[in-house]
């Protein structure tokens, strides 16, 4: 997980500079995707694109760790031990849970890693001096002092509800399509080619899923209080109702492609490893 999440984060990085863009208090032109990667890379340098790499790397040890082996387990409370012929709704609550417990874990370095990435637009904005932190530690250690402990759950819900979401596209979809793939296609569960499909699918819907929370989790990560001392969003669907209010309904699907572009080579990393490994050290594939 921590190889896919490094590998393609580039375009993580531009994702929530799409996600940010037309939101109250917003100047500037919109720009695409690679409009926008180019004019990081123009304001930022090359490095701009990477910045955050480290909390969004660290945070797949706990987030990863638990959803990858919690979803076999949860499943199986709710499927019993017959997991292949199981109802898609039962697998789709054991994926959700697993997403959403590994995530709670994990929001701390997920809100770090998300105010890195929005602090080099806020410093070519000219809104900042400088990023507010230097790195990973740095970032802990200013949070706890000027925030204390509540501030590293800032956005946890919205977070939450996106893991939930994503491992819903990602844990099981790629459980049903691979049982699909196997009886249909008469593929062995551990052929690769069965991995890569399987991968294709989970990726697509994980993306469709999340997207509109992965526009909530940036907004309310990244806000900061106005003149009055008040925050703009209030939580996961106040922030869809101005959202959709002011820039459209399709403004919850701002950064779709890209994080489309950067799931599905994310998932045929993951899944392909994390595959090959479980057979060679003897526990079998993903059943």
């Amino acid at each position: 997980s921590m190889a896919a999440e490094g590998a393609p984060f580039w375009i993580d990085m531009v994702k929530p500079r799409l996600q940010l863009q037309g939101e109250v208090g917003f100047t500037g032109s919109k720009l695409s995707f690679f409009g926008m990667m180019g004019h990081i890379i123009k304001t930022e340098g090359v490095t701009g694109l990477y910045q955050g790499v480290t909390p969004a790397v660290a945070r797949h040890i706990p987030y990863t760790g638990f959803r990858a082996i919690g979803y076999e387990y949860i499943r199986k409370f709710f499927c019993g031990e017959n997991v292949t012929n199981a109802p898609f709704y039962a697998k789709a609550i054991s994926g959700m849970t697993a997403g959403a417990v590994g995530q709670a874990i994990a929001v701390p370095c997920d809100l770090i890693k998300v105010r890195m990435q929005g602090d080099g637009r806020l410093v070519a904005a000219g809104k900042l001096d400088k990023p507010r932190y230097t790195g990973l530690m740095d970032a802990f250690v200013k949070i706890k002092a000027q925030e204390g402990v509540a501030g590293f759950y800032k956005g946890a819900t919205p977070a939450i509800q996106r893991a939930a979401l994503v491992n819903l596209g990602e844990l099981t979809t790629y459980d049903s399509a691979k049982t699909i793939i196997v009886e249909n296609l008469g593929l062995s569960r551990d052929d690769l080619r069965c991995h890569l499909l399987s991968a294709f699918c989970s990726g697509f819907v994980a993306s469709l899923c999340s997207t509109p929370a992965d526009v909530a989790k940036s907004r309310i990560m990244n806000q900061k209080p106005g003149p009055n001392g008040e925050l703009m969003y209030k939580g996961t669907f106040h922030c869809w109702a101005i959202t959709v209010k002011d820039e459209g309904f399709l403004a919850l699907y701002k950064g779709f492609f890209p994080g489309w572009f950067r799931l599905a080579p994310w998932q045929l990393v993951f899944w392909v490893t994390y595959e090959r490994l479980r057979i060679v050290t003897g526990i079998g594939s993903f059943k």
